[in-house]
């Protein structure tokens, strides 16, 4: 994955603005709206932050918080919030060589123990997620929980943050929804909103791509799998020699 500065979402309100000829004052609220549904239509991995909160649960429901976008972790108990990995705080010194696996499905159950190299047990606890809320199949009223979540970065004013790359795209998906938001549109306005809604198509594209780049060492080990004698063409190779330069050896 390509490595992307975040820059505040009023870059692309802006740049809108002037494109448009707008004062920066004008439909601020409607084009913070516009930007934000550009932005989740275009998604990038990149531009989460991980964070952790405990909360309590109330009958068999815990509070999601507002600004989470997924949910990761979550372990009974209070484990702080800190920004170690929740996950790895139980499994990451464990030998998994004698585990025990039951349940269908929901949240994975992990019983460490309370030694290293101990048996690891796994178990599941049946869960839904609705309004915003972790719903267990059981009464677990007044126990608190740990959740791991990711969410959107926000600036000090409050606006999401978004990758540098994602500007223009924003910014013509504004113009196309403002222009095309126009009662009576002229020639001009009906042909500015095309075009403008081309290239968010174009730009969206782009910016989708520019987040899935490959960095210079995904490019290196990409190339080390493709090269490598037991995995990569030289497998390939070295059948094609053994077997008579032909694969068909049922014929």
């Amino acid at each position: 994955m390509s490595v992307n500065k975040l820059v505040s979402m009023k870059n692309a309100i802006i740049d809108a603005q002037d494109f448009l000829g707008i004062d920066h004052d004008k439909d601020v609220p409607f084009f913070t709206r516009l930007a934000s549904l550009a932005e989740k239509e275009i998604g990038s991995a990149g531009q989460y932050e991980r964070t952790k909160t405990v909360v309590t649960i109330c009958g068999c429901a815990a509070p999601i918080p507002n600004d989470c976008v997924l949910v990761e972790v979550a372990v009974m108990g209070d484990y702080g919030t800190d920004c170690g990995n929740l996950l790895a705080q139980f499994c990451g010194n464990q030998s998994f060589t004698n585990t025990t696996l039951s349940g269908q499905a929901a949240f994975l159950v992990i019983d460490v123990g309370s030694a290293i190299n101990e048996t690891v047990s796994f178990g599941y606890r049946n869960y839904t997620i609705q309004n915003n809320k972790i719903i267990f199949d059981n009464d677990l009223d007044g126990q608190v929980l740990t959740i791991q979540y990711l969410k959107f970065k926000t600036d000090c004013d409050g606006f999401m943050e978004i990758g540098e790359n994602h500007v223009e795209a924003i910014r013509e998906f504004i113009i196309w929804k403002y222009l095309d938001r126009k009662a009576n549109p002229n020639y001009i306005d009906d042909r500015r909103a095309m075009r403008a809604m081309a290239e968010w198509d174009r730009l969206c594209r782009h910016a989708r791509a520019e987040d899935n780049r490959l960095t210079f060492t995904q490019q290196q080990e990409v190339s080390r799998m493709y090269t490598n004698p037991h995995s990569g063409r030289g497998l390939w190779e070295g059948m094609y020699t053994t077997l008579g330069n032909s694969y068909f050896i049922w014929g």
